[in-house]
């Protein structure tokens, strides 16, 4: 580790004295093995004399390695070449240092004399191997629960009631079973935490002279966007002698706190007017209904696309919401919600969703359970890597088709909603971005005959992310005003300044008169009096 350290303190020591015998410094990064795959590779510049600073000993023995050396140049620089890997510094051979240089594997960056345009784009259009570590909480969009209310409690035997006008107090009365009730909160994200089997508390019977206890309801709470349906049999068993249950919807949770009763508790048992009338009842079951929730998130605008398309890069450019970014397919394995808000107090809720591909609409790599996020989108965007090199410009143009249709089998309502295309990557200039960002513009307005909004952007130095938030928003609000900055009003001045500035092109006031200056209001009675001596205009 210490001689790793030093050689890093070396590069950084030799880029800033400019060194020109520097000829690679590379960083190969390999996340497979952890740290010990770390293997910065570094050559001895020929600025050093002794490598490592201050070991002798190292030094000697790089200095020793030619037969022909001798006390005169004992400080010469070592041409050797070293390859240092984590806790350890190992020399790997002896070389000129006028040798074709190598790249490092592993790593796109280089810098010596000979550089293409070419590497210059990509030394700084690197991969990053992965984000910042963030731990994807899982996500359940579809649950079904067995729900039961409370029963109504029995009164006292032998205990009679009293009159219907009286209070219904005394061991003649069972208290009421709890309901269920179903409350939508913002809070709540998924159904992770929605327990499966759910029981209200029953009433309590009648006892002594105090009536029975009312069972308290049990609320749920469910993140917005959730569809109720009630699980209801069918009169069919399949095979196994399973019952077969369809549902049927009952309600959908749209605003916060919004309330909805699932199950009713039983009512409490009463006893009777007198012993010989014998018109008492016992308490009434809660009911039981099984239920179906599923989850369509509440978005104005989902990002559709190819896994490893830069959906998730651009949303965490966009807004807020940040989770892992890493270079494997699928590494967003649920749905995030971002929000953009404008100064007018518009808000839009970006949707980045898994990736899909094609047979995503029969439920392939779980299609199904992915675009139906997109039920309540107001627009689709569909995101596509252009940095696609030397591959055909006709992919990208198949890519977006894909999606749309895969979009419109799954739900036929997206065919009607707006739609725009983003190109991603687009930094990537080495790898033909802007000619296949041109020629998927040109070829959708060909084959669609209107202008399909084409941005491209690039998450990783914000390179038209201002235009692409505009074009979303005029998507989704096509008749809503844009503001724009108003003119500043002219200055009126009621007061003479200080010092005037330039000539005065104003009537010279007589030294004996009793004239007010123009600029200041005279008093009405003195308007007169200057109207007639023509000091002003009429």
């Amino acid at each position: 580790a210490t001689h790793w350290a030093s050689v890093a303190a070396m590069a950084t020591a030799a880029a800033a004295a400019g060194g020109a015998a520097m000829r690679r410094v590379g960083l190969g990064r390999r996340l497979r093995g952890g740290l010990a795959e770390w293997r910065p590779r570094f050559v001895v510049p020929e600025s050093f004399g002794v490598w490592p600073p201050g070991d002798s000993a190292f030094g000697a023995r790089g200095c020793s390695s030619s037969s022909s050396s001798s006390a005169s140049n004992a400080g010469a620089p070592p041409d050797v070449g070293i390859v240092a890997d984590a806790g350890q510094a190992v020399v790997s051979g002896w070389g000129r240092l006028d040798e074709e240089p190598q790249r490092a594997e592993g790593s796109a960056l280089w810098s010596g004399p000979d550089q293409s345009a070419k590497q210059v784009v990509e030394v700084f259009t690197t991969e990053d191997v992965e984000s910042f570590p963030r731990m994807q909480r899982p996500f359940v969009d579809r649950i079904w629960l067995e729900i039961k209310a409370g029963n109504g409690g029995d009164p006292l035997p032998n205990a009679v009631r009293k009159q219907a006008n009286a209070p219904q107090k005394g061991a003649g009365y069972g208290g009421h079973g709890g309901s269920v009730f179903l409350k939508s909160s913002h809070l709540i994200e998924s159904f992770l935490d929605v327990p499966q089997i759910i029981k209200a508390n029953h009433g309590g019977d009648g006892a002594d002279t105090n009536r029975g206890r009312h069972g308290k309801d049990f609320c749920l709470q469910v993140p917005l966007g959730t569809i109720v349906r009630q699980r209801v049999y069918s009169g069919e068993k399949t095979e196994e002698k399973r019952r077969i249950f369809l549902p049927q919807f009952r309600y959908q949770f749209l605003r916060h706190e919004d309330t909805y009763l699932v199950a009713r508790g039983g009512v409490g048992g009463i006893g009777p007017q007198s012993f010989r009338k014998r018109d008492g009842r016992l308490g009434t079951p809660g009911q039981r209904v099984r239920l179906e929730l599923e989850l369509r998130l509440l978005n104005d605008c989902a990002f559709v696309g190819l896994p490893n398309a830069g959906k998730t890069s651009l949303v965490a450019a966009l807004s807020r919401a940040h989770t892992r970014i890493g270079p494997e397919e699928y590494s967003t394995t649920r749905p995030h919600v971002g929000v953009i808000r404008f100064r007018d107090r518009v808000e839009i809720r970006l949707c980045d969703l898994p990736g899909l591909k094609q047979g995503a609409s029969e439920d392939k790599d779980m299609g199904r359970r992915i675009l139906r996020h997109t039920y309540r989108s107001r627009a689709l965007v569909f995101v596509v890597d252009v940095a696609r090199g030397e591959r055909s410009a006709q992919e990208t143009l198949d890519e977006v088709e894909m999606l749309r249709a895969e979009a419109i089998k799954f739900d036929p309502l997206n065919a009607q909603k707006p739609w725009m295309v983003v190109g991603t990557k687009c930094d990537s200039l080495h790898r033909d971005a802007l000619y296949h960002l041109d020629s998927l513009h040109f070829r959708l307005r060909a084959r669609y005959g209107l202008e399909v909004p084409v941005v491209g952007t690039s998450s990783r130095f914000g390179l038209g992310l201002t235009r692409l938030v505009r074009t979303i928003r005029q998507l989704i609000f096509p008749d809503l005003l844009e503001p724009i900055r108003r003119l500043p009003a002219e200055r009126f001045v009621l007061h003479p300044p200080g010092v005037l500035h330039g000539p005065y092109e104003g009537h010279l006031p007589s030294l004996g008169g009793q004239w007010t200056p123009p600029l200041l209001v005279p008093a009405p009675e003195d308007v007169v009096k200057i109207k007639s001596q023509g000091l002003i205009d009429q």
